[in-house]
């Protein structure tokens, strides 16, 4: 994926069943965009922790995902 967009991410939530038993893990660089974008659509609003569609978003900070791409991760234990 070029840019992480908040649509962008919506549908791939959406178009790959995604629920609550996994978290997405993003880019620092993505991660920001992806904020700035969804603070446009959302008033300027942000929920902690970071959801879209109840699918919660993190910011990578082990230096493992790359830009512009969408890593999952189960939250179930």
């Amino acid at each position: 994926m070029e840019k992480i967009t908040f649509d962008a991410m919506r549908n791939y939530i959406l178009e790959n069943e995604l629920t609550d038993s996994v978290a997405i893990s993003l880019h620092p660089d993505s991660f920001d965009e992806l904020v700035m974008d969804y603070l446009d659509f959302n008033g300027n609003q942000i929920e902690r922790p970071f959801e879209i569609l109840g699918v919660e978003i993190r910011q990578d900070n082990t230096g493992n995902v790359v830009r512009s791409y969408i890593h999952t991760d189960s939250t179930l234990q």
